[in-house]
């Protein structure tokens, strides 16, 4: 991979990790415009923790009101992570398969855009007021196992689930993107040897730029979403999806 190509790489990273088109998903069809046929999986994993560098910086008062004052919160996002962790290692060489599968990456981007539009319509006539809640959580990091398939967003499915469930946009968005650390980090540290040696082996270049620009990148993404859900607007990327991955099944 060229600096080049490392660059656009962290910029659709940074931008589709937090906007829920599914960021996975685009970089294999990124990847595949590239020409590069074979599944990036080390390097758009590494692109991953420069959004976990995003949601730091930008969400660190309530990082650290988590060991402080909010530690029920703390004890919601562990719980959630099981089942997050449990989906990832028993489907992770499966889906591995599935990075070199643009159609069915295709597929997956529709049935998220099918999510966000069905979350939209309903948040416009709900009346959102239940609390997070150990259940609700529990749900949000089965939505989050899910999102491990490529062109399942992380984010979309996770702040959908969050808000079908009753919860306040923003409260969603909030607990989605906290919830995203310890899956960002541990698939960092399943891949890290793979990683290091990558990094050792020439590859340290392309993957701090990619990172670095997936973090600069992800802290304006985090901005305009939280604007985007406030009002609604959650169908906007789902119509995206729609049409994306429909155009990847059609001419990919």
């Amino acid at each position: 991979m060229t600096i080049t190509q490392a660059l656009l790489s962290g910029i659709v990273q940074g931008i589709t990790e937090f906007f829920p088109i599914s960021s996975s998903g685009h970089l294999v069809i990124l990847h595949r415009i590239f020409g590069i046929s074979e599944p990036q999986v080390n390097f758009d994993i590494f692109l991953h923790f420069g959004s976990l560098l995003s949601i730091l910086v930008f969400f660190h008062k309530d990082i650290l009101a988590l060991f402080k004052k909010d530690r029920q919160t703390l004890s919601f996002i562990i719980a959630a992570s099981l089942p997050t962790f449990i989906i990832a290692m028993l489907f992770k060489d499966l889906v591995e398969k599935f990075f070199g599968l643009p159609k069915l990456v295709g597929l997956m981007l529709i049935l998220t855009g099918l999510w966000l539009v069905l979350t939209s319509w309903y948040a416009a006539k709900a009346h959102s007021t239940k609390r997070l809640g150990l259940f609700n959580s529990i749900i949000i990091g089965i939505a989050q196992g899910v999102a491990i398939i490529p062109g399942i967003s992380r984010s979309g499915s996770t702040i959908a689930t969050g808000i079908l469930a009753g919860l306040e946009p923003a409260a969603a968005v909030r607990f989605s993107f906290l919830l995203g650390m310890p899956a960002i980090l541990g698939a960092n540290l399943i891949k890290s040897g793979s990683i290091c040696k990558d990094l050792f082996c020439g590859g340290s270049l392309t993957y701090l730029v990619g990172g670095i620009t997936s973090a600069i990148v992800g802290l304006v993404a985090i901005k305009i979403l939280l604007n985007l859900v406030k009002n609604n607007k959650l169908y906007l990327f789902g119509l995206y999806c729609l049409a994306i991955g429909s155009m990847v099944i059609i001419f990919i």
